[in-house]
């Protein structure tokens, strides 16, 4: 029996009903479990969560156990790795490509700004040769 957290009233029974376990385990090697539900309250209708029980599973840790562990690890991280090396590569490439198309739009920039300026100094000329 679980008790609403609004009104007091006793719950008998969940609507759901699920078991969590964390993912680190205990230093004498059980890893703790509970059950979790979700209660409706009859009274005032409120839904609310509550721990039902808990247990502790014993399991053995052994050195063998670990390395089968870091071994598992080591095979998960390793496609992870080539993976990044692969997206640096490609992506130091990129910004090579990106650095040099960066300095053509400057020079085409910088000629066309050249050309705008003698374009203006001689549209004033121009003006000043009319007044």
């Amino acid at each position: 029996m679980v008790v609403c957290p609004n009104c007091g009233t006793e719950v008998a029974t969940a609507i759901k009903c699920w078991t969590v376990a964390p993912a680190k385990h205990r230093a004498t090697g059980d890893i703790p479990e509970f059950r979790v539900g979700i209660f409706k309250c009859p009274k005032c209708k409120a839904k609310f969560r509550s721990k039902v029980d808990t247990t502790a599973k014993q399991m053995k840790i052994n050195v063998k156990y670990l390395i089968v562990k870091i071994k598992e690890m080591r095979e998960s991280l390793t496609p992870t790795l080539k993976t990044l090396r692969e997206k640096t590569k490609m992506m130091e490439t990129e910004r090579a490509s990106l650095l040099v198309e960066i300095e053509k739009l400057k020079r085409v920039t910088e000629s066309q700004d050249t050309a705008l300026e003698t374009e203006v100094n001689r549209l004033r000329e121009e003006l000043k040769s009319l007044r």
